[in-house]
């Protein structure tokens, strides 16, 4: 009998140490998706100490995923926490609905692929615009225009500063450089903006109103495109800019500096220099909702656009990740994974919009302050992170 219960005792203390071995193995495994998508965004707000506002939302309509998160404080000397209804700038994440315009016009047959800048009969400088660059090159950033938001002037000598009539033209004057040779790679913004210029042109309606009637209306979406919607700007993210990083801004040397206190018209100069560039406005779950109706094959809407999407980053592998642009939206590789989606950055904003197809779920993560330069917070980590736990 003791021989027996010995070895029942022995058997016990092997399968629970069996047990304690896999759940150390698994960290998540008690933890419902919720949980693990939390502890990874506190995991990251810990290791990097990180303070301004940070908005999470991770969703898949297929699996019924519909989480999302929001820490840190819209402004940190204001003291104004960051909650579920206050709205981030998107920035480049803006570049989807554009390209999206395009390619419905295309497909409705009012443009072509192959059309030059030229056959719109805009009054662009020759020096600083290729007129020949096509719909395509101006798509996927091989038009060779160069980037208005490389200027100086941008911050020192911004026009709207002074009040003055907002208008795209505008924008484009800050393009300080030739155009170099199309066909290379070359990330600009300018091409965005002459590509919405082209979609007002075509319809006739402004960039705000093209994009609610043919992508928001009938979804259960609520983005705003800066500056021709009216907006309470103060309502808002503060871009924050981590001391040495922008403008020789210090504070006391750790703590992420509010650029309002800085610029007090930022967030007005930010979304009139930005525009179709980079002004649309709204929160990460509404993003997160865009760029799956957008990207996945589960969903109903926008087949055609999808579909030229995927094609024009169809040959990219990751030997050429850092060319790997095409319709609005780029490619990333990670860990065997491809991801579909956009990067939304600043002055003082770090943003990101990607969906995967093989788990169909789009992530987004939009926060209020740059990136320092070494050993310092890293939404991609955090993406990858949140990733790995569904």
């Amino acid at each position: 009998m003791r021989i027996i219960n010995s070895c029942i005792k022995n058997g016990l203390i092997i399968f629970i140490s069996i047990l304690l071995l896999l759940f150390v193995s698994c960290p998540y495994k008690d933890y419902s998706v919720e949980s693990r998508v939390d502890k990874c965004i506190k995991d990251y707000i810990n290791k990097y100490n990180y303070q301004p506002a940070i908005s999470v939302s991770v969703y898949s309509q297929s699996k019924g995923i519909d989480l999302n998160y929001t820490y840190g404080m819209a402004s940190i000397p204001s003291k104004i926490k960051n909650n579920s209804s206050t709205p981030h700038y998107l920035y480049s994440i803006t570049k989807s609905f554009v390209a999206g315009s395009i390619i419905k016009l295309i497909k409705a047959g009012e443009l072509s692929f192959d059309d030059p800048i030229s056959k719109f009969s805009f009054d662009f400088d020759q020096v600083y615009i290729n007129n020949d660059a096509t719909i395509e090159e101006l798509l996927t950033h091989r038009s060779g225009i160069q980037d208005y938001t490389d200027s100086p002037s941008i911050i020192n000598n911004n026009p709207f500063s002074n009040n003055e009539i907002w208008n795209p033209e505008t924008i484009l004057y800050f393009i300080e450089k030739p155009a170099q040779n199309r066909g290379s790679f070359l990330y600009s913004s300018s091409n965005y903006i002459i590509l919405a210029m082209i979609v007002e042109k075509i319809t006739n309606q402004t960039l705000n109103n093209y994009i609610k009637d043919n992508f928001l209306d009938g979804l259960d979406i609520s983005l705003s495109l800066y500056p021709q919607d009216d907006v309470d700007l103060s309502l808002l993210a503060r871009p924050h800019s981590y001391p040495y990083t922008f403008m020789g801004l210090v504070g006391d040397g750790k703590t992420p500096i509010d650029i309002t206190t800085i610029i007090p018209n930022a967030l007005d100069l930010l979304g009139k220099c930005s525009w179709a560039a980079g002004g649309m406005i709204g929160s990460a779950n509404d993003v997160a909702k865009w760029g799956y109706e957008l990207l996945s094959e589960n969903s109903n809407n926008f087949q055609e656009i999808r579909s030229e999407i995927y094609s024009s980053i169809l040959d990219f592998s990751s030997d050429k990740a850092l060319e790997a642009y095409g319709y609005g939206v780029r490619k990333l590789f990670y860990n065997g994974y491809e991801f579909l989606g956009s990067y939304g950055r600043s002055i003082g904003d770090e943003n990101l919009m990607f969906y995967n197809k093989d788990k169909d779920v789009c992530i987004t993560i939009l926060s209020s302050s740059n990136m320092k330069n070494d050993n310092t917070p890293n939404i991609d980590e955090l993406m990858y992170a949140i990733f790995d736990s569904l």
